[in-house]
C-alpha cells in the first residue's frame, strides 16, 4: 500500500472547524506606532455554495468573511505582518503572500479550484508563481513515485536535483521580476520542505522496506534536514508543503519503530501503526495546536477506514490522551460513536428522498434486494463522473446488486435533475438526499465519499466499501455468494 500526503488544498475537518471558531476570537490590533498601514484583501467567488470564506494566518488572523449577494468579499487590516496567510473556502485552502500596505485581489470559481484560482493587484506575480508551484510539485510527486524503488543515493541525488533547479528558477524570477525578499525566502523554504517530503516517504512506498533490507542503507545525509525544521511554529501551516511534510516525517518515524520492534512488513491501515504515529506526535511536537490539529488528523481519518469497532475505540483513547482540545475531543468522540453505529449488523436510517419525478420517498421503500448506495456531490465532478462510470460497468457484471446513487448536495430539485441529464446519469437509480444535515450528521460523510452495501432491511453489511478497490469484483461476488 502507498502511502501519500498530498498537496492538496482540501480541508481537513479539523482545519475547517479551527478556521470557523477562531473566527470572532482574535483581531488585528493596532501598534503604538503614530502611523497606520493599511492591507486591504478583496475577492470574488464565482458558484459559492456557501455565503462566507476564511482567512487565517494560524496565530493572530482569523476571520469568516461574509460574502455579498454577487459573490464578492472585502476585508481589510491595520499593520499586517507580512508572510504567507491561508484563504479557505469549504472543501478547499491556498497559501498566499501578503504584506503591509498590500491590495490584493482573489478570485476563483469553486467547480475548478486548482484552474482558476487567480490574482491581481500587490504582489500578483509572487502569488501566481506560487501557485504555479504548487501544481507543479503536486505533478512532481506522482512523478517520483516511478523511481521509488531506486537504491537510496540514486533517489536522494534526484530529489536534490529537482530541489537546486527549483531554487535557481525561483532566483532568476526573483532577479527579473523583483520579488520581494521575505516572499523569495518563504518560497525558497516551500521547495526544501516538498524535498524533504519525499525523502521521508521513500521508505514508505517501496516495493521492500528498507529497515528490514540488510543489502541497502540509507546514506548519512538522507534525514539531515530533520534538526533543520522547526516543528513547533502554527504559521506553518500556512506553507502548504508543511502538513505533506510532518505527515511523512511523523509516519517515517513510526513505520522505521514498527518495523524494527516486529522484524516484519508494517500494515500501513492497523492500529498499531496508527497508535504509533500518535505517540511520535506526542513525542515530536510540543506547540499544543499543531499537535491537537495532527493527532485530530490522524484519529479521524483512522475512524473513516476501519470497520472494527474495538480498534476505534482504543485509538479515540490514545488520541484523547494526547489532544488538549475539549471541542476537539468531543467532536472526535461523537465521530467515533457515529461511525461504530454503522458498524455491520447495525441499521442504516430511513432517510428521506426525492426521486427523479420530484416524488417524496423513504429508502427503504426503494432498496429490494442486495444494494450498493454511494454517495456524490457537484462540488467533486471528477468524483461523481468516476464514481458512476465504475457504476455502470459494475451494473453489467452483477445483475444481482442495486446501485443506488445518492445525491447530498443542498440544491433545488430543478438544478439536480439537470446535472443528472448534463452529466449522463439517466441510466442509474438516482435519488437526492432531503436533509443533508441529518445525512452529514449520521454517515460522518467526508468530501461526500462514501460507499456502503445493506440488505433489503437496510441491514449494514460494509459500512465502507470502497467500489475503486483493484479487487472489488471478488469482494462483491463474496457479498453475492456469502
Amino acid at each position: 500500500m502507498r502511502i501519500m500526503f498530498k498537496l492538496s488544498r482540501k480541508l481537513t475537518s479539523y482545519r475547517h472547524l479551527y478556521l470557523l471558531l477562531w473566527c470572532a476570537a482574535l483581531s488585528i490590533t493596532s501598534c503604538n506606532s503614530p502611523t497606520e498601514t493599511k492591507t486591504i484583501i478583496k475577492g470574488k467567488v464565482v458558484n459559492p455554495e456557501v455565503s462566507y470564506v476564511v482567512l487565517t494566518d494560524y496565530a493572530t488572523v482569523n476571520d469568516t468573511i461574509k460574502l455579498d449577494e454577487k459573490g464578492i468579499f472585502d476585508i481589510s487590516y491595520k499593520n499586517a505582518d507580512e508572510g504567507f496567510y491561508t484563504i479557505g473556502y469549504p472543501g478547499e485552502y491556498q497559501s498566499f503572500f501578503l504584506a503591509p500596505g498590500d491590495s490584493l485581489r482573489l478570485r476563483f470559481n469553486t467547480k475548478e479550484f486548482d484552474e482558476s484560482l487567480s490574482f491581481t493587484g500587490d504582489h500578483a506575480r509572487e502569488n501566481s508563481y506560487l501557485l504555479d508551484l504548487f501544481l507543479d510539485m503536486e505533478r512532481s510527486n506522482m512523478e517520483f513515485l516511478s523511481i521509488i524503488n531506486d537504491d537510496p543515493q540514486t533517489f536522494y541525488d534526484k530529489v536534490k536535483q529537482v530541489q537546486n533547479q527549483r531554487q535557481e528558477a525561483l532566483q532568476r524570477s526573483a532577479e527579473k521580476y523583483n520579488f520581494n525578499d521575505h516572499f523569495t525566502a518563504l518560497t525558497d523554504f516551500v521547495i526544501k520542505l516538498n524535498s524533504y517530503y519525499k525523502l521521508e516517504q521513500y521508505p514508505l512506498n517501496r516495493d521492500q522496506n528498507i529497515y528490514l533490507d540488510n543489502s541497502q542503507s540509507l546514506p548519512e545525509e538522507f534525514f539531515s534536514h530533520r534538526d533543520r525544521v522547526e516543528l513547533g511554529n502554527p504559521k506553518l501551516l500556512n506553507n502548504f508543503a508543511f502538513s505533506p511534510y510532518i505527515n511523512a516525517l511523523i509516519s517515517n518515524k513510526a513505520f522505521e519503530k514498527v518495523s524494527n520492534e516486529t522484524n516484519a512488513d508494517v500494515d500501513l491501515t492497523s492500529y498499531t501503526f496508527h497508535q504509533q504515529r500518535i505517540e511520535v506526535m506526542d513525542d515530536l511536537i510540543e506547540d499544543r495546536f499543531t499537535k491537537n490539529h495532527l493527532a485530530a488528523t490522524e484519529i479521524k481519518n483512522f475512524i473513516r477506514t476501519r470497520k472494527n469497532a474495538v480498534e476505534i475505540n482504543k485509538l479515540v483513547t490514545d488520541f484523547l490522551a494526547v489532544s488538549t482540545d475539549r471541542n476537539l475531543n468531543a467532536e472526535v468522540t461523537q465521530m467515533a460513536a457515529t461511525y461504530i453505529d454503522l458498524d455491520p449488523g447495525n441499521m442504516l436510517p430511513d432517510f428521506d428522498l426525492r426521486g427523479m419525478t420530484n416524488e417524496s420517498i423513504n429508502l427503504s421503500n426503494e432498496v429490494d434486494g442486495l444494494s450498493v448506495i454511494y454517495y456524490w456531490s457537484i462540488n467533486d465532478e471528477e468524483y461523481a463522473l468516476e464514481i458512476h462510470d465504475q457504476v455502470k460497468n459494475l451494473q453489467i457484471k452483477y445483475p444481482e446488486i442495486e446501485f443506488i446513487g445518492i445525491n447530498i448536495d443542498n440544491i433545488s430539485y430543478e438544478e439536480w435533475k439537470g446535472y443528472i441529464q448534463n452529466y449522463g446519469f439517466n441510466n442509474s437509480l438516482e435519488y437526492q438526499i432531503v436533509d443533508k444535515t441529518s445525512v452529514n450528521s449520521q454517515l460522518a460523510l467526508r468530501n461526500n465519499h462514501r460507499s456502503m452495501v445493506i440488505n433489503d432491511d437496510l441491514t449494514i453489511i460494509d459500512p465502507s466499501i470502497n467500489l475503486f478497490y483493484y479487487k472489488i469484483e471478488t469482494v462483491l461476488l463474496g457479498y453475492i455468494n456469502r
